[in-house]
């Protein structure tokens, strides 16, 4: 093999490499959840990747429970891959792992989606919901009851 012809092939997989390790990188999410009524209890959140499948529970990307001990809830998602996302989180006020719903199916405990997207009689939409990690990024979710 020619020098020049090495060069360039050195060269052509440096770049790949770093290319590789850019879109590689993992960023970290730190939420606020704001209008905690309640310091009891647990706060329940589901981290979404997918359309799909989001508000399903089971389909969560990841799952933290944090013991709520505040009147704001401090959580963070690390490790990251550069993608769009959606969160949904409830305050389960008795620790019972489920979201309490009245006879129709609307949450009777405190309930928050990134956003803050909300719609009257209707769960909220993906689109309304999800937001892209390309760095690291602190959001606010404010609780609804």
């Amino acid at each position: 093999m020619s020098k020049p012809i090495f060069r360039i092939s050195i060269l052509f997989l440096f770049v790949i490499a770093v290319h590789g390790m850019a879109s590689a990188q993992n960023h970290r999410l730190t939420l606020n959840i704001e209008g905690i009524e309640e310091v009891k209890g647990t706060m329940e959140i589901g981290l979404f990747n997918n359309s799909d499948d989001f508000l399903e529970t089971g389909s969560e990307f990841r799952v933290i429970s944090i013991p709520v001990d505040s009147t704001t809830v401090i959580a963070v998602f690390d490790s990251l891959p550069q993608a769009t996302y959606g969160i949904s989180l409830y305050h389960d006020l008795d620790s019972s792992g489920e979201i309490n719903k009245n006879f129709i199916g609307v949450p009777t405990e405190p309930w928050g989606i990134s956003n803050d997207a909300y719609r009257m009689l209707a769960a909220p939409r993906w689109q309304e919901a999800v937001f892209t990690m390309d760095a690291d990024k602190t959001i606010v979710i404010h609780l609804r009851n």
